[in-house]
């Protein structure tokens, strides 16, 4: 502490303490004249003791980080203040520790083989709404459709979890996983209304049954404290939801091209027909457009587009393409987890062919559905009994 320091004002003023605690502040705060006479050293032994008694007992404990500071520097300011090289070596220590639970890999292997399938998630709320309106109108029930996955994620993960209580954690994802992959495959078949509304269910029912599984899993490998950190691992593939941003909104602009001639500047169609002095223009809901009409010979009066369908300068698009594409992308992904299942589940040692992946069986090759592999290496049981001995040994030496 600096030698010119002066003492802060209290916050509370004296006079406003005593009339809080009325019977505390005479024991507490000693007055005037008890002041002068302490300072004469005139106070009783009893008064003494009173004071002492009534005041907080203050204990100083030491820690770690303290500790060192006091041994190489304990002449400078900055083991009061916190030594930021200190924060830093604690952080990377940190981290080392974590990379060296092979829970913390399971949980990163298993996020980021989802990345690809999280893209239906973004073609949802990118490519789905201007699909719609630019090929069906703006009255089209966009957000009403968008709603499917909406509700069925809040209702329906209770009604699973309670139907699959008791089932082995990847006999749910697998399936989960290839129905929300092969999903898009509705509306790459029929693109419309119909097929839309098919992809948001089937989209749905696989979400429902891998993704809160997945929470579960990631709770379970989770050391104790540490579901908060394990979480954001697991959603390590939002690191990478720029790219797929960036990747549905160019595959929207080639395969669901639109039509700006036929729109007001506000992005409304021009699908009102104004006939004034014989002119024909079409308008929309704010403006007038720059698309004038003419009457056939027939006599017929033409119409206004309502849709880029009915644009005269629109190109036309397969937009069916763009959702095989993004099926394929998906499938990536029950592809990647099934790769690297045996890692996943843990039932394999490291030398037992890399924890299992490149041991080939039966079961092995079924597991792309889900079928538990139950061969557990006796390299992999020698290797739970090192672990739990050394932990056992760490918590001993800890209490000691």
């Amino acid at each position: 502490m600096p030698l010119d320091a002066i003492p802060a004002r209290p916050i509370v003023s004296p006079r406003m303490l005593k009339k809080i605690f009325p019977n505390q502040f005479p024991v507490v705060h000693s007055p005037e004249d008890e002041e002068a006479t302490r300072e004469q050293g005139q106070l009783s032994n009893h008064r003494k003791t009173r004071r002492l008694s009534a005041l907080p007992n203050y204990k100083v404990y030491k820690t770690p980080s303290t500790r060192e500071c006091n041994n190489h520097e304990s002449h400078t300011m900055t083991c009061f203040i916190g030594n930021p090289i200190n924060g830093i070596v604690h952080v990377i220590n940190q981290i080392i520790k974590i990379a060296a639970i092979i829970n913390t890999w399971q949980v990163m292997v298993f996020g980021v083989s989802c990345c690809t399938i999280a893209m239906q998630w973004t073609a949802s709320e990118v490519v789905l709404p201007p699909f719609l309106e630019r090929r069906y109108g703006e009255h089209i029930a966009i957000y009403t459709i968008q709603s499917i996955n909406l509700f069925g994620g809040l209702i329906l993960p209770p009604v699973v979890g309670a139907l699959t209580t008791g089932t082995e954690d990847f006999q749910i994802v697998m399936p989960g996983l290839w129905i929300m992959a092969s999903s898009p495959i509705f509306l790459a078949l029929f693109p419309n209304v119909l097929g839309a509304c098919m992809w948001q269910i089937a989209m749905t029912v696989g979400e429902v049954l891998w993704s809160p599984r997945q929470d579960s899993w990631t709770a379970g490998l989770a050391p104790s404290g540490m579901e908060g950190l394990f979480f954001a691992i697991g959603s390590a593939r939002s690191l990478l939801s720029p790219l797929g941003d960036m990747a549905m909104g160019f595959l929207n602009e080639k395969y669901n091209t639109n039509c700006p001639d036929c729109r007001d500047q506000y992005g409304h169609f021009c699908q009102y027909l104004s006939v004034e002095n014989d002119v024909l223009q079409c308008v929309s809901v704010q403006e007038s457009c720059d698309l004038f009409l003419s009457v056939e010979n027939d006599n017929t009066v033409p119409t206004c587009p309502k849709t880029c369908l009915e644009c005269a300068t629109w190109e036309a698009t397969n937009p069916s393409i763009f959702w095989f594409m993004l099926m394929a992308f998906s499938m990536s992904s029950p592809l990647a987890v099934w790769f690297f299942l045996p890692f996943l589940r843990g039932h394999h040692a490291r030398n037992d062919g890399c924890y299992g992946i490149f041991k080939m069986s039966t079961k092995r090759i079924l597991g792309i559905l889900g079928v538990v592999d139950d061969c557990i290496s006796y390299e992999y049981i020698e290797e739970s009994e090192m672990r739990a001995t050394h932990e056992e040994g760490v918590i001993v030496a800890g209490k000691e």
